[in-house]
């Protein structure tokens, strides 16, 4: 419904009156601990939990913390690549109370730091290998007061056990500690730090309540959406939600701790997967490379990818591969709106829109605003995207002053995202406000060029950026990963994308053949270090 040019995603969820996740999180374990039914199974070892296992873990974990003096209001740290303690110690530590954060376990010592320093956690949990990597730093911050280590024999005799937490409680007993739902966070998670240093977000009990009630739709206990395959890191805001989302309505999670084909695709044949959990660069991998199709996907029946958004082409041909596949569908949103805020549609009889974002979900407002007035726009005119409900955050920690700058005069969060909704009121991205190329005062949208480049056959990924220049303002330049065997020159793909686009988005700052791109964990291009990049490379001409 579109109302004086705001989008309406209908009436709220309903969401339990005790307003306390962890107790939420608990209950549903139970219920489903009834059946003999897995929960998780790793990827890598074949190793499988089941519910009722998951819940008893959680249950021991939870009381061993609250024996070590974690209680409503501390932080707890957790820092590692997916492995079960870590999910399990993120629901264990909900349930005592405390607030979770995660650390993304590759970040540097300066990256680290300050992070740390935003959420200032009383005790981590973190496995051996970032626990080597960043112990001095750890121990230099007097705020950390106990440190867990997940596996392998602790590296020091301060360093306490992961086993030696665990102690034996009655699990259809336990009882999560009480919360105030509406001002108690449940996590600080960071902001992807594209566009600056990184922000704590603040998630209350509500955010993570009313985003677990979105998984609740008709198809929740349905088979053949039960087989889950996730690669997507849980230190990450849409692994780790997600993944506890998908506990509460019953579903069975395939996990790895990194993307390796063989394995990954190996992984839908062995266990039959009905639904991927995917970012953008997966997807162009799986429309694009000839390892998917030695392997039987014929079980997939649904893919689910955020982050940034798909083009067309990619997308259909992406689905060739996965015959049974009815759709790749794209949600939209961001660690500050508990990830969705809207999503595609995916009831049989709901029309769908290729390369949108969705429409809101439930209880959320969505309007798009001009750059310059701050004026609300109708269908199909670019703005930025700002969005208000029960999904969004309480404000970033210990940042009064970011907290007053993301919210406008009617309590809408800005995204920083540039869209536009059509007359049905489904949204689509452009890109991101402040990564807009300025060429001789034309806004040219990164997104834009790059999926025309990736129409190129021989194209496997690709970053555009703006070259600086004194003429133009910024010149459209390209970071290309060519695929293996490709033989394609420079200019036939400057050809390429100037027969496809208008002027202002030809590769007048030239292309650049790389190995890699830079990405965030989600998958998200780090043009911030594309442009780092630049300043290395020789300046093109006009």
């Amino acid at each position: 419904m579109i109302i004086n040019n705001v989008v309406h995603g209908g009436p709220c969820l309903k969401i339990p009156a005790h307003l306390s996740f962890g107790q939420y999180v608990i209950d549903k374990l139970r219920e489903h601990s009834q059946e003999d039914r897995i929960a998780l199974i790793n990827g890598d070892s074949g190793h499988k939990t089941t519910y009722k296992e998951l819940l008893q873990n959680v249950v021991n974990v939870a009381t061993g913390l609250k024996l070590l003096g974690v209680k409503r209001g501390d932080v707890v740290a957790l820092c590692s690549e997916n492995r079960i303690e870590f999910i399990v110690s993120s629901m264990a530590a909900i349930c005592c109370g405390a607030t979770v954060t995660t650390l993304n376990p590759i970040y540097s010592k300066d990256e680290l730091t300050h992070v740390l320093n935003i959420s200032r956690p009383n005790i981590l949990l973190c496995s051996q290998t970032p626990l080597r990597t960043h112990l001095a730093t750890f121990k230099s911050l007097s705020f950390i007061k106990k440190i867990i280590q997940f596996d392998g024999t602790v590296l020091s005799s301060d360093i306490i056990s992961y086993e030696s937490i665990q102690v034996s409680a009655n699990a259809f007993e336990y009882e999560a500690e009480e919360v105030q739902g509406w001002t108690d966070n449940v996590y600080i998670l960071y902001s992807s730090g594209t566009t600056g240093l990184p922000k704590g977000v603040m998630l209350t009990h509500i955010n993570a309540l009313y985003a677990a009630a979105n998984f609740e739709n008709k198809t929740t206990y349905d088979e053949a959406y039960s087989r889950f395959l996730t690669i997507v890191p849980w230190y990450h805001a849409y692994g780790l939600m997600t993944t506890i989302n998908y506990f509460t309505v019953r579903k069975t999670l395939v996990f790895f701790a990194g993307f390796i084909p063989d394995k990954y695709f190996g992984a839908i044949q062995q266990y039959k997967i009905n639904v991927l959990l995917m970012v953008p660069p997966m997807v162009v991998f799986l429309a694009k490379s000839p390892v998917a199709a030695r392997y039987d996907l014929s079980s997939v029946t649904v893919a689910w990818c955020g982050a940034a958004p798909l083009t067309r082409e990619t997308i259909e041909a992406a689905l060739k591969r996965m015959p049974n596949c009815t759709g790749i569908f794209q949600a939209y949103g961001m660690t500050e709106t508990s990830t969705a805020a809207t999503k595609d549609p995916d009831d049989e009889d709901a029309t769908r829109k290729i390369g949108s974002g969705g429409m809101p979900l439930p209880g959320v407002k969505a309007k798009i605003v001009d750059l310059e007035t701050r004026q609300k726009l109708g269908p199909n005119h670019n703005g930025e995207i700002c969005l208000k409900g029960p999904v969004v955050m309480k404000g970033y920690a210990g940042n009064e002053a970011a907290t007053r700058d993301v919210f406008d005069k009617e309590g809408y969060i800005k995204t920083g995202d540039i869209g536009y909704y059509d007359q049905d009121g489904y949204f689509f991205i452009v890109d991101r406000l402040k990564e807009l190329i300025k060429y001789k005062g034309n806004q040219v949208a990164p997104a834009a060029v790059e999926s025309v480049v990736l129409q190129h056959k021989d194209v496997a990924e690709c970053g555009v950026v703006g070259r600086a220049d004194e003429v133009a303002g910024e010149l459209p330049t390209a970071f290309i990963v060519l695929r293996p065997g490709a033989t394609v020159k420079e200019q036939d793909i400057k050809d390429f994308v100037a027969s496809r686009l208008s002027p202002e988005h030809h590769l007048r700052g030239g292309i650049i053949f790389v190995n890699d791109i830079p990405k965030n964990p989600s998958g998200k291009i780090l043009r911030r270090a594309l442009k780092q990049r630049l300043q290395d490379k020789p300046k093109s001409k006009l």
